[in-house]
């Protein structure tokens, strides 16, 4: 295995993947963080400053740690309303009862940090995503399965979650929780990465 490009500060399984894909090499790394958040607070203004402050976290933490570092956020939004990870599977039922029919957005934000350069960046990314008509035995088969946990609006799109999709407008591994073709273009631009790297990790 190559040595490191960078550092990616989550335990979320589906942005290891994505990254994974791309061939750079990277190591995942703890950075735990409580999400809570003030209520009301609007969910372009929540996940930007939730990936910011995982980003500051980890640096606080990790003071003499010289690799680029990557955090991010993931949340819906509704009516401007922040839709996060339900906490049971009566919440994410409430969540398919409002979703159903309608178009919400996904907001993705990363923060990036490459601290032998002095420089830290953040982007955050919307995705257009409509879900299919209200039909009740078709959500509950989906609530059934599990897949609301740990997943912003009870629901992963790359999973059995599809079914509830009828369109999406955007990036489509946005939805999935990393926005990858923006995220490569901010590697690729402040790391400089040859192509020699692009190696299986």
């Amino acid at each position: 295995m190559n040595d490191p490009l960078f550092l990616l500060a989550s335990g979320s399984p589906r942005r290891r993947d994505l990254l994974t894909a791309l061939g750079l090499p990277f190591h995942v790394v703890a950075n735990p963080w409580d999400e809570a958040s003030p209520a009301g607070e609007p969910a372009w203004i929540q996940v930007h400053r939730l990936a910011r402050e995982k980003l500051h976290h980890f640096l606080s933490q990790n003071p003499q740690n010289s690799l680029p570092v990557l955090t991010a956020d993931t949340l819906l939004s509704f009516k401007g309303h922040a839709i996060n990870k339900p906490d049971d599977e009566e919440e994410a039922w409430s969540y398919y009862q409002r979703l159903a029919g309608h178009s919400h957005f996904v907001l993705t934000s990363f923060a990036w940090s490459v601290p032998h350069k002095g420089l830290v960046l953040q982007k955050t990314v919307k995705t257009k995503v409509t879900f299919v008509p209200w039909h009740g035995a078709l959500y509950h088969r989906y609530l059934k399965t599990g897949e609301w946990k740990d997943a912003a609006g009870g629901y992963r799109i790359q999973g059995g979650g599809s079914v509830l999709v009828k369109k999406v407008q955007g990036s489509w591994t946005n939805v999935v929780g990393l926005p990858i073709a923006e995220v490569y273009d901010m590697i690729r631009k402040t790391l400089r990465v040859p192509e020699d790297r692009f190696d299986q990790v």
